[in-house]
């Protein structure tokens, strides 16, 4: 796994982590992913990752899943992404991306590839 950044703020904005794996089918025990942008390689049935818990208002974080399995993408604890349930997952298809941005300190837009 490279890490070129991590999430947070002055110099730690758009960076980029490859080869990550998903872990877990909750939100706390998803893959935390740290960089501005993220690419999973690998993901088991009904694994899943979880966004920055830096993640802050007008932030935006991207991820593409590279592999051939569903992906589940958590908010961070507390947060709603579009119209899903508080600490709910997205599922992101194989071989598609979406980016996140952080309106509120509670509440993410999420916007999906083709």
């Amino acid at each position: 796994m490279a890490i070129e950044n991590v999430i947070g703020g002055g110099a730690n904005a758009g960076l980029t982590e490859t080869g990550i794996s998903a872990a877990g089918t909750a939100q706390a025990t998803a893959t935390q992913l740290k960089a501005e942008h993220s690419e999973v390689t690998t993901v088991a049935s009904g694994a899943g990752v979880i966004l920055s818990s830096l993640f802050a208002t007008g932030q935006e974080q991207t991820v593409f899943n590279a592999t051939s399995t569903a992906l589940k993408v958590y908010p961070p604890s507390g947060f709603q992404i579009n119209s899903l349930v508080v600490n709910s997952a997205i599922t992101l298809a194989p071989q598609t991306g979406v980016m996140f941005k952080c309106i509120s300190t509670s509440r993410i837009f999420g916007v999906l590839s083709a």
